[in-house]
C-alpha cells in the first residue's frame, strides 16, 4: 500500500511537471505572437497619430502656398520651395524624424496641391510580418473670390486666342493675362514679343517664343465670363441726323450728346470733340475716330449693336476716355451686344490712344492693337474681356491696374483680389 500510494505521488509530481512544462512550451511558441500582436498595437496608434500629423502638414502647406498666388513673382518653384518648408517644420515640431516626400502643383491660377509621402514608423509590426509601407496626405487649397484679372481672352476652343505678332508688347505688371483656350496654341507669340504680367495663364498651352516676366502657367481652369450677367443698356430713339461729326474741317470743335446713333458715329478727321457723359448706344454702323481726330470723354460708355457694330481709332487719332461711375454702363468704356456676329474687328491703329480707363468687354469679337508706340498707358486701369485679342505690328499695350486712384469701378468679377483661402472639400 505504502509503494503504491509512493508511486502515486511520484506519478502526481512528474505529471505537474510535465504540465508546467507543457505550459512553457505553449508560452514560448505564443510568446511572439502576442507580443507581435500587441507590438502591431503599438504600431497602429502611431501610425494613426503619424497620420494625423502629416494631414495637418499638407493642409498647413496648401493654406500658406496658396497665399503665394497673389504675389507677383509667385510660380511653381516658389509655391513647392513654401509648401516644403511648412512641411518640414510641422512635422520636426511632431517630432517625425523620417525624411518626407513633397510635392506641390499648381492645378490652375487659383490652386495648390500638396502631397506628402513618408515612411511608417515600425517599430514591432514586422513581428508578424506586416510588410514596411509609407503614409500620404493631401491637400489642396482654393484662392477663391475676385481676382486681379485685367486680361480675359473667352475663346475656350480656337488655337491662338491671345495672338502676339512682331515686336508687340503687353505689359499687365500688377495682375493676370489669361486665355480660356484649350489648345496646344491658345497662347501664340512671335520671338521679339515681350509680355510682363503677375502672371500669364494658358487653358491650353503656348507657341512660339519671345520673353515672358513673371509666372507663366499652363493647363489653367477656364475662367467664366465674369460679365455674363451684366445687363445691356437698353437703346432710345435714335438721334437724328447725328451719325456724323465732322468731316475732316481742321480745328473745329465740337461738344456731342449722349444717346442712340443709328447707323454708327463717325468722326471726322482734324476734328475737336468733347463727348458729353452718358450711355452713347452705336447701333448698326461703327464708330470711327478717324485720322488726326481728337477726341475726349469723361464718363462716357459705348453700347454697340447690330450690324458692323465696332469701333475702330484711325491713325494719329487722339483718344482720352474714363468709363462712367454710374448708370448702366458703370465702369465699361466698350460693351458688345452678346447677339452680335463672331469675330468682329475692333481696332486700335492710332499710336495716340493714351488714356481707357474702364473695362472693354467684346464677348464675340476680336480687339486688335495695330499700332507703333504705346496705347492706354496714361489709363488708371484698363481691364480687357473678349473673345480673343490681337497685337500686330510694334504695339506696346500698357494695362495698368491702379484702382484706387479712379472713381471709376471695377466691374465685379474683376480687377482686385478679395484674397480668400480655403481647403477644397
Amino acid at each position: 500500500m505504502a509503494r503504491r500510494m509512493g508511486w502515486g505521488l511520484r506519478r502526481g509530481r512528474a505529471f505537474g511537471a510535465d504540465t508546467a512544462g507543457g505550459v512553457m512550451v505553449v508560452f514560448a511558441l505564443l510568446a511572439p505572437v502576442l507580443l507581435g500582436a500587441v507590438g502591431t498595437a503599438v504600431d497602429y496608434a502611431t501610425w494613426t497619430r503619424q497620420q494625423t500629423h502629416l494631414q495637418a502638414a499638407a493642409d498647413a502647406a496648401a493654406l500658406s502656398a496658396a497665399r503665394e498666388l497673389s504675389v507677383s513673382t509667385a510660380d511653381l518653384r516658389r509655391v513647392d520651395a513654401v509648401a516644403r518648408s511648412i512641411v518640414l517644420a510641422r512635422l520636426d515640431a511632431a517630432g517625425l524624424r523620417q525624411v518626407p516626400i513633397v510635392e506641390a502643383a499648381l492645378p490652375d491660377a487659383a490652386s495648390v496641391r500638396v502631397a506628402i509621402r513618408m515612411p511608417r514608423q515600425d517599430s514591432f509590426a514586422g513581428l508578424l510580418g506586416v510588410a514596411p509601407g509609407d503614409l500620404a496626405a493631401d491637400a489642396t487649397a482654393i484662392l477663391s473670390g475676385r481676382r486681379k484679372l485685367c486680361v480675359l481672352a473667352l475663346d475656350a476652343a480656337a488655337a491662338e486666342t491671345v495672338h502676339l505678332k512682331s515686336n508687340s508688347w503687353l505689359t499687365a505688371r500688377d495682375c493676370d493675362v489669361h486665355s480660356n483656350a484649350r489648345h496646344a496654341a491658345g497662347i501664340a507669340s512671335d520671338s521679339g514679343i515681350q509680355v510682363t504680367a503677375a502672371k500669364v495663364c494658358s487653358a491650353g498651352g503656348f507657341s512660339g517664343q519671345g520673353s515672358f516676366r513673371g509666372s507663366r502657367m499652363s493647363d489653367c481652369a477656364a475662367i467664366p465670363d465674369p460679365l455674363a450677367g451684366r445687363a445691356a443698356p437698353a437703346p432710345g430713339p435714335c438721334l437724328p441726323g447725328t451719325s456724323v461729326i465732322d468731316r475732316g474741317t481742321p480745328g473745329s470743335r465740337h461738344r456731342v450728346p449722349a444717346g442712340t446713333y443709328c447707323g454708327g458715329l463717325f468722326i471726322g478727321g482734324n476734328s475737336v470733340v468733347t463727348l458729353e457723359p452718358g450711355t452713347y448706344v452705336i447701333s448698326g454702323g461703327p464708330l470711327v475716330v478717324d485720322s488726326n481726330a481728337d477726341v475726349a470723354g469723361d464718363g462716357v460708355g459705348f453700347y454697340l449693336t447690330g450690324a458692323n457694330a465696332r469701333f475702330q481709332f484711325l491713325s494719329n487719332a487722339r483718344v482720352d476716355l474714363d468709363a462712367p461711375t454710374g448708370g448702366p454702363l458703370a465702369g465699361l468704356l466698350f460693351y458688345e451686344d452678346r447677339g452680335a456676329g463672331e469675330m468682329r474687328e475692333h481696332e486700335i491703329k492710332s499710336n495716340y490712344v493714351s488714356n481707357m480707363t474702364g473695362t472693354i468687354y467684346l464677348p464675340k469679337g476680336r480687339l486688335v492693337v495695330d499700332a507703333t508706340n504705346e496705347v492706354a498707358q496714361q489709363s488708371h486701369f484698363t481691364v480687357i474681356v473678349s473673345r480673343q485679342i490681337r497685337l500686330t505690328a510694334n504695339p506696346k499695350l500698357v494695362v495698368n491696374a491702379n484702382y484706387g486712384l479712379t472713381s471709376v469701378p471695377v466691374p465685379k468679377g474683376l480687377g482686385p483680389m478679395d484674397g480668400e483661402i480655403r481647403l477644397a472639400d
